[in-house]
């Protein structure tokens, strides 16, 4: 794997938390978006694993959104979804795989789960 960041002392401060989830990632400069599986999250950020986007850069600004699904039946409405804000601090490749690191800008806001359903 290559490591994308400047050779930096650990800065990390809070606990990593493994979480099973989708994280949606979309650059602010308007260049699409694409998913990642979640690895795991901790109050100041989250670590992603995917297809490596060409337009995931060092610094970039983004728009998270993280959805957590029921892992016993995908057909309810996700039982947490949060969105924010944060920015690409780190990014390791390996081929057309990568995990990144994202640093959050502010607080998470969730998103009502009667928003995302659909009655009949």
């Amino acid at each position: 794997m290559v490591d994308h960041r400047p050779h930096a002392q650990e800065r990390r401060r809070d606990r990593r938390i493994p979480v099973a989830a989708r994280v949606r990632i979309e650059p602010r400069a308007g260049a699409g978006f694409f998913q990642a599986e979640l690895v795991d999250v901790s109050a100041g950020g989250l670590r992603a694993h995917g297809a490596l986007p060409t337009s995931l850069t060092l610094g970039t600004a983004v728009d998270v959104e993280i959805t957590v699904q029921d892992a016993n039946d995908a057909r309810h409405p996700p039982l947490v979804n949060l969105r924010g804000q944060g920015e690409v601090v780190r990014i390791d490749t390996d081929g057309d795989e990568f995990d990144t690191a994202l640093r959050f800008t502010g607080a998470l806001a969730l998103r009502e789960p009667f928003s995302q359903m659909l009655l009949f």
